[in-house]
C-alpha cells in the first residue's frame, strides 16, 4: 500500500480531473468564511497571485463544480506559532488538489539517548520504566522547541499527496504555519466518521494495524472540524480490510462528494479559517463538464 501511495505522489498536479473539497470546507470570502459548497458564481473570494506571492484580495468565482464518491486525504496544519503541536487547521481533499508549499522545516528530528525525536514515537510508562522520568524531560524539552524553517526561493505547487510532514504553508494573517500530517482517510461502519491510520508523529505509519478515529459532524456554522472521537489508537473494522494481491492489507477509501470553484484572474483561493493558499487547478473543456452551473 505505501508503495502504491508513493507512486501516486509522483503524478504532477496538471491531473485529468479536478482536485476538490468535501463539504463544509471553508473558504475566506469577502463576508467571512462560507462553506465551499454554498459558494455560487458571482460571490468574492480571498486569492493571492498564482506564484503565491502578494496579498489576498478579492476575486470572482466564474464557476462551482460538484463531482460524487471520490476518495480524500486529510491534512493536519500546525499552529502559527511553529510550535511542535496541533491546534491550527484541518482540512480533508482529493489527493490531487494543489497546495501552496513555501518552504521546508530544517529541524523536524531532535537527537536524544532515547533516539531521534519526532521520527519515532517514546512512549513513557511512569510504572515500568526506571528512566520515566527521563524519557518525560526528553519530551519536554522536544515539544518546547519551536521549528526552524528554510523558505523557498519561489513558493511550489504540491498535490495535497505530495505534501509532507514539515512543509511550510501560509496563512491569511502572513503566518507561517507546519504541515503536521497528510494521511488518507478510511472508511468505518459510522457514516459521520472516518479512520485515519497510524500515529499522527510516525513515519511507519502505513504499516500500522491502529489509527484514530475522526468525527465528521458538521458545526454549527456547517464545517467540519476533524475532532478526535474519544476511542483512540483504534483498528480499522476488520469486515472492511481486503488483501491485495501482494499480500498487503488495504483499507477501503473514504468516499464522498467533493467540490471545487473556480476563481477569476489568479486561479487560488483560501480554505479554513486559517486561511490556507490552494489552487482551483485549471478548468479545461473537458473538466467543464463536471460543472455545477
Amino acid at each position: 500500500m505505501h508503495r502504491f501511495i508513493q507512486t501516486k505522489a509522483t503524478e504532477n498536479m496538471q491531473s485529468s480531473t479536478i482536485g476538490c473539497f468535501i463539504k463544509g470546507t471553508l473558504v475566506e470570502t469577502q463576508e467571512g468564511w462560507t462553506p465551499i459548497d454554498e459558494l455560487k458564481v458571482g460571490d468574492l473570494v480571498m486569492a493571492r497571485p498564482e506564484n503565491g506571492i502578494g496579498e489576498a484580495v478579492q476575486k470572482r468565482v466564474v464557476n462551482t463544480f460538484k463531482f460524487e464518491n471520490k476518495a480524500v486525504w486529510l491534512v493536519e496544519i500546525g499552529n502559527p506559532k511553529l510550535k511542535r503541536e496541533s491546534g491550527g487547521a484541518r482540512f480533508a481533499a482529493t489527493p490531487n488538489h494543489p497546495v501552496c508549499v513555501y518552504g521546508a522545516v530544517n529541524n523536524l528530528f531532535i537527537q536524544s539517548r532515547f533516539g531521534e525525536l519526532g521520527r519515532v514515537e517514546l512512549e513513557v510508562d511512569v510504572e515500568r520504566d526506571d528512566d520515566w522520568n527521563e524519557k518525560f524531560e526528553a519530551l519536554s524539552e522536544f515539544v518546547a522547541t519551536p521549528y526552524t524553517y528554510t523558505l523557498y526561493e519561489q513558493p511550489l505547487w504540491k498535490r495535497v499527496d505530495q505534501l509532507e510532514r514539515g512543509d511550510v504553508v501560509l496563512d491569511w494573517q502572513n503566518n507561517y504555519r507546519v504541515v503536521e500530517m497528510v494521511r488518507p482517510l478510511y472508511a468505518v461502519p459510522d457514516n459521520n466518521a472516518v479512520w485515519v491510520q497510524g500515529y499522527s508523529d510516525r513515519y511507519d505509519w502505513e504499516q500500522s494495524a491502529i489509527g484514530h478515529i475522526y468525527d465528521l459532524t458538521l458545526s454549527k456554522d456547517n464545517d467540519y472540524t476533524f475532532q478526535r472521537a474519544v476511542a483512540l489508537h483504534v483498528r480499522n473494522d476488520e469486515m472492511l480490510l481486503a488483501v491485495d494481491e501482494q499480500g498487503q492489507r488495504t483499507y477501503q477509501p473514504y468516499l464522498t462528494d467533493v467540490y471545487n470553484i473556480e476563481v477569476e484572474d489568479y486561479h487560488t483561493y483560501c480554505v479554513t479559517r486559517s486561511g490556507i493558499l490552494v489552487y482551483n487547478t485549471n478548468c479545461d473543456k473537458t473538466q467543464r463538464e463536471g460543472a455545477l452551473g
